[in-house]
């Protein structure tokens, strides 16, 4: 990795000295007697960005730095940020297919380390983590006219679910059979070799699970789920 540069912008610095106090590595000393930043210890800078981040001022300028790929902000969104005041990141944000399939191997690598330290910490409560995260989803998606049937519900979770998930529902009377075609789950699956049916799609219908039951204000029992290498049946039971 090429040696990364700060640089200190004396007109703009404004003196409070907080990103000497922040630095980890202690690059950036304050001096009382010349009352000003210095970059003292270059060499020692691993690029964490605490300084500039902190700088009231944009005072701080890093160069040589290799960023890493902004997969999850919208790139209209960054600019627009960034024309209203000061960014909060250096962002690289690579195009879109570029972005697609970097996104699909970080997101895969980030929930196989999930899915791996919860089922070691937690064990047989690994279904309820998956419950409650979906249950907190419903917090996030505004609806602006309350839901008024279970077929209304199905329609809006579906929608909220794709395009990572494409599920269909079949309602009779308490039962509910859902189809899950295109599945992101079951394409990490493929790609890792790994078994459907595991730790990873325990937590996906537990997620889908703990949002049904608050949109549609109905709670779900599992009587059996089929995996498949191109669509999963879950057929579940309805209270409430």
């Amino acid at each position: 990795m090429p040696d990364i540069h700060l640089t200190v912008d004396d007109k703009a610095c404004v003196g409070c000295a907080l990103c000497a106090d922040i630095c980890p590595t202690k690059v950036l000393e304050w001096s009382d007697t010349e009352e000003k930043i210095s970059v003292t210890r270059e060499k020692e800078c691993f690029g964490c960005l605490s300084c500039s981040e902190i700088c009231p001022a944009t005072a701080i300028s890093h160069t040589d730095l290799p960023l890493s790929a902004s997969y999850y902000h919208d790139r209209y969104a960054l600019e627009l940020t960034a024309k209203m005041g000061k960014p909060s990141r250096q962002l690289y944000v690579p195009d879109d297919e570029e972005m697609i399939v970097g996104a699909m191997k970080d997101l895969g690598v980030r929930l196989l380390s999930v899915a791996s330290v919860l089922k070691q910490t937690l064990g047989s409560s690994l279904p309820s983590v998956g419950t409650m995260a979906g249950m907190s989803l419903d917090a996030q998606f505004s609806r602006y006219q309350p839901v008024t049937s279970l077929e209304e519900a199905c329609a809006w979770i579906t929608k909220t679910f794709a395009p990572a998930w494409e599920c269909t529902f079949a309602i009779d009377n308490d039962k509910l059979t859902v189809s899950v075609d295109k599945c992101y789950i079951r394409t990490l699956c493929r790609q890792e070799s790994i078994a459907l049916g595991g730790d990873l799609c325990t937590l996906f219908y537990n997620y889908l699970a703990g949002y049904f039951s608050k949109v549609a204000k109905k709670r779900p029992r599992l009587v059996e789920s089929t995996p498949g290498e191109k669509q999963c049946v879950y057929n579940v039971k309805l209270y409430g």
